[in-house]
């Protein structure tokens, strides 16, 4: 299960130094904000464990991300695992600007009520997050360099395995970014699913038992999609395509409540991530749509 190649081990050793490294950081802002901040008043601060429970599962998705991608030797899931560190750099960024509204709620147009803080837990959680997004930044630049390396090293290898052939090269690449986009979504959708069921809806509105219904529907459909592809079965892309374009409106939708509503105050302190993570699956289900695999070549 280990990669055999030199830059396969070499990625996935650095995502493995990556996540352990901003793991052990993000610690570090969970311990100061739990020592100061009340999770049970109204404000930013209710969110906070929301997004670093977020953020670290997105360094353990991360490691399957890449390990799949190495084992498989699926150049374009290397690209879409750049990618994706990219984006967490950038929630990464978002996650500074609200914690540093709440370490100086005078700058903040929204009063946070922040107690106050001992200055060297003020300094050491300053610096703790502006190191992440840094840090995960070079993170991303090495895995660029590696991902171009490991598309050289895999070229040839599947060459071997899918010929010449130029419309069997094509067919084989659309299927790979077809399975990708799979992949990424299963995490975009638990996390605005997360987002929304728990800082957003009232337990006791219709809506919340109809998203937590839609969380385990939505996961069995991008399933039912890989099962689809793989058996070359056309009702079945068919209808995925046809979900897609629902999914597609449902997320416009949600996008355009929030920006209406964004005084609100559950809309007030979320917003940002929300729009992240709808934009991201939005633009997903699009590219999914945009070009479904008829058929899958080879097996990986």
């Amino acid at each position: 299960m280990i990669p055999t190649t030199k830059y396969g081990r070499l990625t996935l050793f650095a995502v493995l130094i990556e996540a352990i490294i901003v793991i052990i950081l993000e610690s570090v802002v969970a311990a100061i904000f739990w020592k100061y901040f009340d999770v049970n008043e109204k404000g930013p601060a209710r969110g906070v464990p929301v997004y670093l429970i977020i953020f670290i599962i997105a360094q353990l998705f991360q490691i399957v991300l890449c390990w799949d991608a190495v084992w498989h030797k699926n150049t374009i899931q290397i690209m879409g695992f750049v990618l994706f560190n990219f984006s967490v750099c950038l929630y990464s960024g978002f996650q500074y600007s609200q914690m540093n509204g709440l370490l100086n709620p005078s700058a903040s147009s929204v009063s946070t009520g922040a107690p106050a803080i001992v200055e060297s837990d003020k300094n050491l959680l300053k610096s703790v997050l502006m190191a992440i997004p840094i840090i995960v930044a070079v993170f991303t630049v090495l895995f660029a360099f590696f991902a171009f390396k490991l598309y050289l090293e895999f070229g040839w290898k599947i060459y071997k395995k899918i010929g010449a052939d130029p419309k069997m090269r094509n067919m084989y690449r659309v299927y790979q970014i077809f399975i990708m986009l799979l992949k990424l979504d299963i995490f975009f959708v638990f996390g605005f699913g997360i987002q929304f069921l728990v800082l957003v809806i009232n337990n006791k509105d219709p809506e919340f038992a109809l998203t937590v219904a839609a969380l385990p529907i939505t996961m069995a459909f991008l399933i039912f999609a890989v099962y689809g592809v793989r058996r070359e079965d056309k009702l079945i892309m068919t209808l995925f395509c046809a979900g897609l374009l629902l999914a597609i409106a449902y997320f416009i939708f949600k996008l355009a409540r929030i920006w209406q509503r964004k005084n609100d105050d559950k809309y007030m302190d979320t917003k940002n991530y929300l729009t992240f993570f709808v934009m991201t699956k939005t633009q997903n289900a699009e590219e999914l749509n945009s070009a479904p695999p008829a058929r899958k070549p080879l097996e990986e």
